[in-house]
This record gives structure tokens, sequence and C-alpha cells, in this order.
């Protein structure tokens, strides 16, 4: 699940209010044209009209990012533990200990040489950093993976959904409209996935983070930093 500590509320309440601002001129000058004062009218609509879809839109926006967990310079993300269920079959018990918000712990049983865990992510544009728009992410999945492309063929894949619900924001307006409304602001620099992966061991703990550049995984212990030594 993601966290909701990007942009400020602030950013949501005073686009808001803004639009707010713009219905209220649209509504009266809807009231001008029917009094028959049509120089009115046009007036409060040209400075209503653009208040209120410029507020709603950046509204929207800052709503959508509000799934996403902001980043400034790095973040803790997950502690990842694992447990042996069966070493003739390469099966483990991985679990993972959310870091980056309300305390959350998800078990998944995975099969192969490695754990491997994704996440979404999306840079701004450095106009926007300034703004407090740090980088953001939101977890995907945690799966398993092999050394080789060859011991993975044929290999049953397991993996576990990390993602959470979608925001509210998504049952409210069309994913599409989200899309179009941050592509036009040009406040995104690019989004694109991350994933960090380590040795399935028993009883190692890695820590996950995310940097600015993607997420990153190091060995908290022994057998961790064994593993990881040890891999081809």
């Amino acid at each position: 699940m993601a966290s909701f500590l990007t942009l400020g509320w602030e950013w949501v309440a005073l686009p808001l209010i803004v639009a707010g601002l713009g219905i209220v001129l649209l509504l009266r000058g809807f009231g001008h044209f029917s009094r028959g004062n049509g120089g009115r009218g046009v007036g409060h609509l040209a400075i209503g009209t653009p208040l209120s879809l410029v507020g709603l839109g950046v509204a929207l926006v800052a709503l959508n990012t509000q799934s996403f967990a902001r980043l400034t310079h790095e973040n803790n993300v997950a502690d990842v533990t694992i447990k042996t269920l069966d070493p003739a079959q390469q099966t483990y018990r991985v679990t993972i200990h959310r870091l980056d918000g309300p305390d959350q712990t998800l078990a998944c049983d995975l099969q192969g040489d490695e754990w491997e865990l994704s996440a979404r992510v999306q840079k701004w544009k450095p106009w926007a950093n300034v703004l407090g728009l740090d980088t953001t992410y939101t977890l995907d999945q945690i799966g398993n993976k092999y050394y080789t492309a060859g011991r993975g063929n044929g290999r049953t894949i397991t993996a576990c959904d990390l993602r959470g619900p979608e925001p509210l924001v998504d049952q409210w307006v069309p994913k599409s409209w989200l899309v179009w409304l941050v592509g036009q602001s040009y406040t995104e620099q690019r989004r694109f996935g991350s994933a960090a992966y380590m040795p399935l061991a028993d009883g190692a703990v890695y820590r996950v983070v995310m940097t600015q550049a993607g997420l990153n995984a190091e060995p908290e212990n022994d057998i961790a930093r064994g593993a990881n030594a040890a891999r081809p």
C-alpha cells in the first residue's frame, strides 16, 4: 500500500478554493446573461472558466500524487526476512516489513534463487522539485528470480502484490484524465520501473531503500552478506 506523504494537502485545498471562486464567477456570469447583461456575463465567464479548470486540474494532479510516497534523498522502504520452507524445492517464506508508512507486514512464499522487489517511480522536473515535488514511488510486487535465464526457463513464477487498493481519486476520475493532466502540467520528467534483488537464504535479512535513481537492496546480517558474496 502506498504512503500518503507527498505534496502537502494545501496543494489540494488551495486549487479547490481557486476552482470554487471560478465556479462562483461562472454562475454569476450565467446570471448576468439571464438578466440580459451580456457584457458583464462575458467578463465573468472569461475569468471564471480558466480559474475553475486550472484549479480543478491542479487539485486532481495533487490528489493523484498522494498515492505515491514522497522521496527526498534516500528513504528506507522495507526490511525483507527469509525463512526456508522446503530446501529440496527451493521454497522460502519472504516477510516484507514496510518502513515507509503505516506499520505493515506481508508474507509471501517464493520459489527460486533470489527475491526481486519492484516499484513504479515518478521523477519530476527540477522546477517542480523546488516547489517540493520530489521523486515519488509506489511499490508494485515481490517475485522470484533465478541466477540465470537457463535456470529459470520452464520453472514456476511466484509473486505477491504490494500495490494495495487504488487511490480514491482514481475511483472518481478516469485514469486517462489524470495521465493527461500530469502530461499537460509539464511537471513530470519521466516515469519508470525499478527493481532490486538479492539471494534467498534461510535467516537472511535485507534492507530495501529508495534513492533518487531507484530501488537498492543491502544485506543487513552475516547470512545475507555471505549469500550475496557467494552468488554466481
